[in-house]
């Protein structure tokens, strides 16, 4: 039986469609789960917000709807109890992995925050992991509005929801039990309470959109200011990525611009106690961007030579651009300490002037992080001067490319 050109045409032009159409269907990208460590303790507790309940799969052989759920785990087993019955605990079984979940759009109740999607409880070195899980969307939501103040420009905004979207993808998968930190060990996130319009809208325009280079996501971190000018990223970590130079900040603005912190010689005593507290430091090397990376401490048990890092860490500082004075507390508080805070080439010894035990250090720095990639007070400045997010990102972030995931 012949058929027609006109037939046949018409059924290439279906097939056509259906092979070229219906795949694309199938193989759209999905929008990934995110799992969120938002607590490893030994005592948590959960309850729904107001009439509704949560439902919790994992303490009996179907999901249970409950008002609230404490469990606690100590001495080897972990127990839970019900609806705020603290006189009745039940032990869960040794590999426990519980999942509790709403369907409430004000979120879960936990620490005093609520949280969308649904918590995981699982027993990991000898703590309770509280992990969220939700999707990647609804995570930026939060983590914009935990990360930067609600009240700068839109701009900004979506510049740090782009480089946040990026920095959770480039995480997915890494890790067994969870992919990314709530803290500022990876970027904060606080649930719910951290969303409002203006982030939501942030968000939603932009979605999808990440920042690669040579087609790959990039380590997009960021900071809160640099106090100038941010640093490379060879001088913080180990390796010098292309697109994390050194550039110019705009952040001259930002409340943490300049700032100053005294730190007592009782202080002193107790940090540096292995060498009998601090009589000096000398600084031994300065990065480009004026951030120390070593120094020598001087104490009456000896010296010993630091990163800036750790002094940063050691001292509770906003960065490691500083310098430093000793100060006298009795005598004159403008009377310097006939101190030098000049850069000292390594491993050179110099004769330091003896301290007298009344004195505090005081330490004047700039910026606030790490220094590396967008300075988020810099992201204000720029969108304040009409700057939009793509500009905003292709100056923090060197030859990147913005584009779809």
């Amino acid at each position: 039986m012949s058929t027609s050109p006109k037939s046949n045409s018409g059924w290439a032009i279906i097939f056509v469609a259906i092979f070229f159409i219906s795949p694309l269907k199938t193989v759209a990208a999905k929008e990934p789960i995110i799992r969120v460590l938002i607590g490893q303790v030994n005592e948590a507790r959960f309850r729904a917000d107001g009439s509704k309940s949560i439902f919790v799969k994992g303490i009996s052989s179907k999901q249970r709807p409950i008002k609230s759920i404490n469990i606690i785990y100590a001495n080897g087993s972990a127990n839970y109890s019900i609806n705020n019955n603290l006189n009745s605990w039940f032990e869960l079984p040794k590999n426990f992995n519980l999942i509790i979940k709403g369907n409430d759009d004000r979120g879960i109740w936990y620490q005093n925050r609520r949280f969308a999607g649904e918590l995981r409880v699982l027993l990991n070195d000898q703590k309770l992991q509280i992990i969220n899980y939700l999707k990647l969307e609804k995570y930026l939501k939060s983590v914009v509005g935990s990360e930067m103040p609600k009240e700068f420009p839109l701009a900004a905004l979506q510049a740090q929801a782009i480089a946040a979207r990026t920095y959770a993808l480039k995480l997915l998968g890494k890790n067994k039990f969870f992919d990314i930190h709530s803290t500022q060990a990876s970027q904060v996130y606080l649930g719910l309470e951290a969303e409002t319009a203006k982030i939501n809208r942030a968000v939603r325009s932009t979605s999808s959109l990440a920042l690669f280079y040579e087609n790959k996501l990039i380590e997009a971190v960021f900071h809160s200011s640099s106090g100038g000018r941010t640093e490379n990223s060879g001088q913080v970590w180990k390796y010098q990525l292309p697109y994390l130079r050194s550039v110019i900040d705009y952040d001259q603005n930002s409340i943490k611009y300049r700032w100053s912190k005294k730190i007592s010689s009782s202080e002193l005593d107790q940090i540096f106690s292995d060498i009998g507290g601090i009589n000096s430091i000398q600084i031994i090397k300065k990065s480009d961007t004026d951030r120390v990376l070593k120094v020598r401490l001087y104490g009456t048990k000896g010296t010993k030579v630091i990163s800036g890092k750790t002094l940063r860490k050691n001292l509770k500082l906003l960065s490691n651009k500083f310098d430093f004075d000793f100060k006298f507390n009795r005598i004159n508080l403008d009377n310097k300490l006939n101190y030098d805070n000049k850069v000292v080439e390594d491993l050179e010894l110099e004769p330091l002037p003896l301290i007298p035990k009344d004195y505090f250090l005081l330490v004047k720095g700039y910026g606030a992080g790490h220094g590396v990639g967008m300075s988020q007070w810099g992201a204000k400045s720029m969108a304040e001067r009409g700057e939009s997010f793509r500009q905003i990102l292709r100056h923090y972030y060197r030859g990147v490319q913005i584009k779809t995931y």
